[in-house]
């Protein structure tokens, strides 16, 4: 299954090389495995009561350990998490990514024109498995696959209609693998390290850190995949959800009321586009991932931006961690003192209008190497509408991650290495080639020609 942007032609598959990589060296800024945490202490913390899907996973995780001292033990570190989901030997749990691996290996095998093949011909061992379910549950259990057989096992998978499988959306397990992680004191792509974050509200799909005095996030961070574009399912729809209060807030968060007669949108922080379930779009909708933003620039600008990112993720194949936030700046890009601000609201609860809005992105890509872009919006009244003039605008908001960083006292990738920091964080200019870039609008953002290619 291929993604195409929504303004490419179905005879040109949207593609793309990036330039400006680093390469990771392996394990140069993965968890540890040795950082473990207690089971029965992530349960506690994280209300993950017994038989629930995320205790099943970290019992899984454990058992599946490759260290036999640690094998389980009863405790479970974000590592060991990441490397049963990239080898789930039960095949219980599958993320996007493993479903596009199994589906990229049953086209392998059928390539030389065959309608199907042995469910035991895979390479791995929980892919044979994967691929026996198939053919028995959604298929005629004559030990053959077919695709037929295996879309509609994954399917069924992804509507939780499958006893003993769960699907884990790439964006769910960042954010599943971000909570272990920070359990045992690691630092990883969504959470950075600095202070002034405000308060940190940990969801299923997005992490928030809310700045409770100006009722507006400080930054949103989420992982967005191109395994999870893909195997997003058909009625995933932003229309079927509803702008709703945050209810971890309780009574001091930011109602949808707030906003009305304000002349300001809800604008997203983490885009609803970008969420792989009903329920992360559903997520996507609460107000404290909301700031307030121009209309223009909401619904043309910055969407432009935010489809911009999807089609890079989506041509590479690769993974973006993608910080999103706000900053209050004077004309000198100095920040403002409180008093400063423009505020919308009632009384009780003002809402800070910033002035810009910022969006960071490391860019991983299949082969591992790694890349980094910003922007830094200005949410302005009079924003561009016109498809000519809106990369114009927003090429003139791009900006160094050091920059970013410096406003707001936070190191945003810190779990990277310092030599790697310093390569991808002051580049303000990533170099991105798309084929038949003129096709595609809001990719345009981000390309370059290459010679020879049409325009």
């Amino acid at each position: 299954m291929q993604i195409r942007s929504k303004n490419a032609r179905a005879d040109f598959p949207l593609e793309a090389s990036v330039e400006n990589t680093v390469p990771a060296s392996s394990g140069s800024w993965r968890h540890s495995f040795a950082r473990e945490v207690p089971i029965a202490e992530l349960q506690r913390k994280f209300g993950w009561a017994d038989g629930s899907w995320q205790a099943d996973l970290l019992k899984a995780a454990d058992a599946a350990s490759t260290s036999h001292q640690r094998r389980g033990n009863g405790s479970v570190s974000a590592a060991e998490v990441d490397r049963y989901l990239q080898k789930p030997g039960d095949a219980r749990f599958l993320t996007s990514t493993a479903l596009q691996q199994q589906r990229g290996a049953l086209e392998e095998k059928l390539a030389g024109g065959a309608s199907s093949i042995p469910v035991d011909a895979f390479d791995s061992r929980w892919q044979d498995t994967v691929a026996r379910r198939a053919d028995l549950l959604g298929g005629d259990g004559n030990g053959q696959l077919t695709r037929t057989e295996l879309d509609r096992y994954f399917s069924d998978v992804k509507g939780g209609e499958v006893q003993d499988a769960q699907w884990v959306p790439d964006q769910q397990e960042a954010l599943f693998q971000s909570k272990v992680a920070e359990s045992a004191g690691e630092l990883d792509p969504l959470r950075p390290a600095g202070s002034g974050q405000g308060l940190t509200l940990l969801k299923e799909y997005m992490r928030v850190s809310l700045d409770q005095a100006k009722n507006v996030p400080t930054f949103v961070s989420h992982m967005l995949s191109a395994a999870d574009l893909q195997e997003r399912p058909f009625g995933v729809d932003r229309d079927k959800s509803r702008f709703t209060a945050d209810p971890e807030l309780g009574a001091a968060g930011v109602k949808d009321t707030d906003y009305r007669g304000s002349g300001f949108d809800r604008g997203h922080m983490k885009p609803a586009a970008d969420s792989p379930t009903q329920a992360a779009m559903d997520e996507s909708h609460l107000m404290s991932n909301m700031a307030p933003q121009h209309g223009n620039l909401n619904q043309k600008s910055w969407a432009t931006l935010e489809d911009a990112v999807r089609d890079l993720v989506s041509s590479t194949g690769g993974k973006a961690h993608i910080l999103t936030g706000n900053l209050y700046l004077d004309a000198q890009g100095k920040p403002l003192p409180p008093e400063a601000l423009d505020t919308i609201g009632t009384d009780e609860r003002r809402i800070a209008v910033p002035t810009h809005n910022f969006k960071t992105v490391l860019l991983e890509l299949p082969n591992g190497n790694l890349s980094m872009f910003a922007y830094m919006v200005p949410n302005v009244k009079d924003a561009p509408t016109d498809k000519e003039d809106i990369p114009r605008f927003l090429e003139a908001s791009r900006t160094s991650v050091d920059r970013i960083e410096e406003l707001l006292g936070q190191d945003l990738y810190a779990q990277l290495p310092k030599s790697v920091q310093a390569k991808l964080e002051t580049d303000s200019s990533a170099q991105v080639a798309f084929r038949e870039a003129s096709r595609y609008e809001a990719a345009s953002l981000l390309w370059r020609q290459e010679p020879g290619t049409r325009g």
